[in-house]
């Protein structure tokens, strides 16, 4: 049965469901692509059971038909094929599929379809997002969720709707990162889910301009999310996500105003010198107008100035340059406020107007 479709859809299509394929797994039939033809389309489908990805594209196919194919050697020659045209040769017979491009001839056997997991996922009420925003608040969090799986919970980012109010939280055992984007829904939802799944998903939205919204549903404890000709399903996680806004109600006595790119930059420049057998430890000293950044290693050290605007006393403080610099990189504004009270006590990172975002990391101690 021949199936007729474009090089660029297909190889765009198997680009995005690839990222739900396993790194390793003892079931071969997870590390194929199961495709599948209705009609005038072609459904790609890959998973790791934790997460499903499926992309369709249009295609002029004889019939309807439904197979697995290994994704890797797939996934390189159609990237790799001289023309645009694609033909998809399949022979039931035999369960192979022939792909022909131009002077370029491939034979693959296949899997069964009936091999393949199937996830019967029901419909939920969709709620109505910018692909965006989500993309957005994906990348400004993401980073600060814990990567040990010892974690649980989290391991994931806390997705918050409600109040026309988008929030996504992320939190490990030294910083956490909030962020807030405006949404026009008054839907109400709390959700949990692995930041790695996240990550990728945000890998597959495009900044096609041309269809600016993400539908999600929350069906049966998964999470679907509809964009782009895609469909997108993800495991939450179980358990009480921690109490962040305990956390963030602290009062601080020390208030800094100061330029974002000039601080980073000053951090970055200290951090070649701060070494990861000592938490990549940079020193800041907070003194009247300035800011004096210093770290050290056995061969050199290096100190720099920042100016400020300060509001209380003065204050020497130590921090993981790492996880400052994963902050300063990912806020857009050109002044920022940090808000300490102590050495031990979190440093809060937030605009100088409104709660678009808040940033926490805790202190290194020093002696």
């Amino acid at each position: 049965m021949k199936i007729y479709c474009t090089r660029n859809e297909l190889n765009r299509a198997i680009n995005n469901v690839s990222h739900s394929i396993p790194t390793r797994t003892p079931s071969p039939i997870l590390e194929g692509i199961l495709i599948e033809t209705k009609g005038d389309r072609m459904y790609l489908t890959a998973t790791d059971t934790n997460m499903t990805i499926e992309s369709n594209i249009p295609v002029d196919s004889e019939g309807d038909v439904s197979f697995v194919i290994e994704e890797k050697n797939f996934a390189n020659i159609v990237n790799k094929l001289p023309e645009e045209e694609v033909l998809m040769d399949y022979n039931h017979e035999k369960n192979q599929i022939k792909i022909n491009s131009g002077k370029s001839s491939s034979t693959f056997n296949c899997f069964s379809a009936d091999e393949f997991p199937r996830f019967n996922i029901g419909e939920g009420q969709k709620i109505i997002l910018s692909k965006k925003d989500i993309k957005n608040l994906i990348r400004k969090t993401s980073f600060s969720a814990s990567a040990d799986e010892l974690n649980g919970v989290l391991t994931g980012i806390l997705i918050e709707l409600g109040d026309g109010n988008l929030r996504m939280v992320a939190v490990d055992t030294f910083r956490m990162a909030i962020y807030n984007a405006k949404v026009d829904t008054d839907e109400k939802l709390s959700i949990v889910v692995p930041a790695k799944l996240l990550g990728e998903v945000s890998k597959i939205i495009s900044d096609d301009d041309n269809d600016e919204q993400l539908f999600m549903e929350i069906v049966d404890n998964k999470v679907v999310m509809l964009f782009d000709n895609n469909r997108v399903i993800l495991n939450t996680l179980n358990g009480k996500y921690i109490d962040y806004n305990r956390i963030i109600k602290a009062e601080s006595s020390i208030k800094i105003r100061t330029s974002r790119i000039e601080l980073m930059k000053s951090i970055d420049r200290a951090a070649i010198i701060a070494s990861a057998q000592n938490n990549n430890l940079i020193k800041m000293k907070i003194e009247d107008d300035q800011i004096e950044i210093t770290s050290l290693s056995e061969k050199s050290s290096i100190k720099e100035m920042v100016e400020i605007m300060k509001e209380g006393d003065n204050l020497e403080i130590g921090f993981n340059s790492r996880y400052m610099m994963d902050v300063l990189k990912v806020i857009d504004d050109e002044e920022i406020i940090l808000s300490m009270s102590d050495s031990v006590k979190p440093c809060i990172i937030t605009p100088l107007k409104g709660d678009t975002y808040l940033y926490l990391v805790l202190p290194v101690r020093i002696s």
